[in-house]
């Protein structure tokens, strides 16, 4: 019995619609516990879902994001390093130019170690028509050669698909392989055989071991960009010959 004047607690027992309050008054052992809100008359494992905060009606999350690993593909970090890294061609210009100042003055000095010694071995003094010849053809084939340079590094950069960087360093870089290699026909020799393989094979073998310290690449790589070179001075002796053959 209670009095009038005595206010009636409510009975949280009673349903309060289709969910009630489970552990209003929670034990002092289960204080920090959360407060969740069970199903009346519902399953177990719905109740375990909403207790975990899981709702029972949603689907697992199956997909799997892969837009970062596109992303990651697509960025350019991850492409290769370009054959000639950029930079300033001044410093390659000074040594091409030096090397071929070296080799000028030695055609006007008329340095016997220019030309092939006969078969006995013996250079004769270079004639002034000599010397005039030698260093029009030197300023003739050193541009030439670079460029077929400049194509052995394109064709191998293209053949392991790594951009090709700097033109501008590319040509620079490739006019000092060529004008440093060419120091080689400085070389005095009193054989033949060896002079001329000095200035047929030697100076392509001195450009692709140059270019490994010059340009970074595996000596297998610049031995073969010295072949694409090679290839190259090949097709453009064969144009001239085949215009040469037109007009005459």
């Amino acid at each position: 019995m209670t009095t009038p004047d005595e206010p009636t607690k409510p009975n949280h027992d009673e349903e309060q619609g289709p969910y009630r309050i489970a552990d209003e008054d929670p034990a002092p052992d289960r204080v920090n516990r959360p407060r969740v809100q069970q199903r009346v008359g519902g399953d177990a494992d719905a109740r375990e879902d909403v207790g975990r905060g899981v709702d029972a009606g949603a689907e697992p999350d199956t997909d799997t994001d892969t837009d970062t690993d596109v992303h990651s593909r697509d960025d350019g970090s991850s492409l290769p390093p370009p054959i000639v890294r950029a930079g300033s061609p001044l410093p390659w210009l000074v040594i091409a130019g030096v090397c071929t100042a070296l080799i000028l003055i030695s055609w006007l000095a008329g340095v016997p170690q220019l030309t092939l010694p006969n078969a006995e071995g013996v250079t004769s003094e270079l004639a002034f028509a000599e010397r005039i010849d030698g260093l029009a053809r030197t300023v003739i084939f050193l541009p030439l050669a670079t460029l077929a340079a400049a194509f052995g590094l394109v064709a191998l950069a293209f053949l392991h698909q790594r951009p090709i960087g700097d033109p501008a360093t590319l040509f620079a870089k490739s006019l000092a392989i060529v004008c440093t290699a060419a120091l080689l026909w400085l070389i005095p020799t009193e054989i033949r055989f060896v002079k001329q393989m000095l200035n047929v094979l030697g100076v392509p073998l001195a450009a692709a071991l140059i270019a490994v310290p010059v340009l970074r690449l595996h000596p297998r790589d610049a031995l073969l960009a010295a072949g694409f070179a090679l290839l190259g001075l090949a097709l453009l002796v064969f144009s001239a010959w085949v215009v040469v053959w037109s007009m005459t």
